[in-house]
């Protein structure tokens, strides 16, 4: 009928493969989402980087976000974003060319820091890093690194089959607890490698059977918010390192945070950044919507002759609501300062 561009959500990872996509494609429809497949894509990735409660990779790796919650005992509470970027050890050492604080959520606000703004317990900061200073930047924060070996996937449907499916063989021994008997009969089919249980993720008498606190991360994902979020706490609470919560209740976000929930997975916003995307400018490399704040971040392509371009970002009268985190130019990367100059 002449509309421009066409996305379709689809509910079958059939739909997705090579040659169903061209047919679809010869259809007309532009884009796919499957925000089950999108979801635990997400989840891969943050047991890849258990130091971060959320990631992002931009430039196929070249520079990197991470995500981490200031708890009781992190070196950062009550410093100065100047003070962190050039600490003294005993001489001076400049981080700002490894990675540099972007936004900062704090209670209901996102706040686009200064090098005056002061970090305080309980901030949820959002770091651009460089490949190379990655590993110092985990260690700055506090946050340690997990090795995932033995992981426990409370909820057996699509996301959790998805998750047992890419992760058996690089995880030594996978457990999923489903509560649905003919759900169970299905995995146990398909997921020979994995132990499957018939239990309820919310007896916690039942984990504690299965040793459910010695597992090295759990990922909650059944279709209950509130199951995910009390499993993953009371896990965290018996010892679990990393534990991962599927949350779509969008208002419980912050509260499964407060209590102790280390990474949480929205569907709705993962599937709004694609989408998002899919409307703006082929310009725009990637968006993405980031849990507990207010704030998008975006990858994008500078034009020529945009006012991006026309002088050191000190100078540009950059909107105060915004902050340039870094620069990717060619096989070079590195983190945006102000006399920092942009080329088309």
């Amino acid at each position: 009928m002449g509309a421009k561009k066409v996305t379709a959500r689809i509910n079958n990872d059939e739909y997705t493969q090579y040659d169903n996509k061209i047919l679809f494609t010869d259809l007309g429809i532009d884009l796919l989402f499957y925000p089950e497949k999108m979801a635990a894509y997400e989840i891969i990735d943050l047991l890849k980087q258990t130091g971060t409660s959320e990631f992002m990779e931009f430039g196929r790796g070249k520079l990197l976000m991470y995500v981490f919650r200031l708890d009781d005992g992190s070196p950062l509470i009550n410093k100065r974003v100047e003070s962190i970027l050039m600490e003294s050890e005993p001489v001076q050492i400049s981080r700002s060319d490894k990675f540099k604080p972007v936004a900062i959520a704090r209670g209901d606000s996102t706040i686009i820091p200064s090098l005056e703004t002061k970090f305080l317990k309980g901030d949820l900061v959002f770091m651009i890093c460089t490949r190379p200073g990655v590993e110092e930047l985990v260690k700055f924060t506090g946050k340690n690194q997990i090795d995932i070996k033995n992981l426990l996937i409370i909820g057996g449907g699509r996301i959790g089959e998805m998750l047992a499916k890419k992760l058996i063989g690089s995880v030594d021994h996978i457990k999923i607890v489903e509560h649905k008997k003919e759900t169970c009969e299905h995995l146990a089919q398909i997921l020979p490698n994995a132990v499957i249980i018939n239990g309820d993720g919310r007896n916690t008498d039942l984990l504690l059977d299965e040793d459910a606190n010695k597992y090295d991360a759990v990922c909650a994902v059944t279709s209950s918010s509130e199951t995910n979020i009390l499993s993953c706490v009371a896990l965290k609470n018996l010892g679990v390192p990393k534990v991962i919560a599927e949350v779509e209740n969008i208002e419980y976000i912050k509260l499964a945070e407060q209590m102790g929930v280390d990474a949480v997975i929205n569907k709705k916003l993962v599937t709004a950044g694609r989408i998002f995307r899919f409307t703006l400018s082929n310009k725009v490399r990637s968006i993405k919507c980031l849990n507990g704040s207010n704030a998008e971040v975006l990858e994008f392509i500078a034009n020529p002759d945009s006012a991006i371009t026309s002088g050191q970002i000190k100078s540009l009268n950059f909107p105060k609501e915004a902050i340039i985190g870094g620069v990717i130019r060619g096989e070079e990367c590195f983190i945006a300062e102000g006399d920092t100059q942009i080329n088309p």
